[in-house]
C-alpha cells in the first residue's frame, strides 16, 4: 500500500471513529479516542540495546527503517514501536545477542520450540508465540507478558549477514 493510500485510510478510520463515538464535554472521565503514527522510533522506545555495527534497514526505496503506531478508544489501547536493521554478522550471532538482551524483560520464548507456541488460557497474562514456526534459518524470540512484550526476528541476508527487526507491543491503556 502506498504511503498516500495509508494516510487516506488512517484519516478515514480516524474520522469514522470520531463520528461514531459519543462526546461528553463536562464529564471528568470523558471518552477518548485517538490514532497516532510516525516514521520514527528509537531503541529506547523498543527497550532493547543496539547491536554493535548494525545499520538501519529500509528494505526498499521509500521504506522507513523505524515506525511507531498508537491507537486508543476508551479502555482499549495499542502501541507498537518497530525498528529494522542489517549487519554483517551471522543470524545465529545476532540471535544469541538478543536472546540474552530479552532476558531482562522476563522469560525468553524461542518461537522455534513447540512449547513456546502453546496458547495459554484466555484469562492468563502468559506470553506465547504465534502458531507458525519461523522459516528454517530464521529466529524469533519474545519476552514479557501477553499485554506488554518485545519481539526480535532475525533472518539471513544474501551476503552471509543478517537482517533483524525489533518490536515492542503494548496492549491496553
Amino acid at each position: 500500500m502506498s504511503q498516500r493510500m495509508s494516510r487516506r485510510v488512517a484519516a478515514g478510520l480516524w474520522w469514522g471513529c470520531l463520528a461514531a463515538s459519543p462526546a461528553w464535554a463536562d464529564d471528568a472521565k470523558a471518552f477518548s479516542i485517538g490514532l497516532q503514527g510516525s516514521g520514527h522510533a528509537t531503541l529506547a522506545d523498543v527497550g532493547l540495546p543496539g547491536y554493535p555495527g548494525a545499520m538501519p534497514n529500509g528494505e526498499s526505496h521509500g521504506d522507513t527503517p523505524a515506525a511507531s503506531f498508537g491507537a486508543w478508544a476508551g479502555s482499549f489501547g495499542l502501541r507498537i514501536n518497530v525498528m529494522k536493521f542489517q549487519v554483517a554478522d551471522s543470524p545465529a550471532r545476532v540471535a544469541a545477542f538478543y536472546a540474552r538482551a530479552l532476558g531482562r524483560h522476563g522469560a525468553v520464548l524461542d518461537c522455534r520450540e513447540p512449547a513456546a507456541r502453546v496458547k495459554p488460557p484466555k484469562d492468563s497474562d502468559k506470553l506465547s508465540c504465534d502458531e507458525g514456526v519461523p522459516p528454517a534459518g530464521e529466529y524469533e524470540f519474545r519476552a514479557g507478558t501477553a499485554r506488554q512484550f518485545r519481539v526480535v526476528h532475525v533472518s539471513p541476508q544474501g551476503d552471509g549477514g543478517a537482517r533483524f527487526e525489533l518490536a515492542r507491543i503494548v496492549l491496553g491503556n
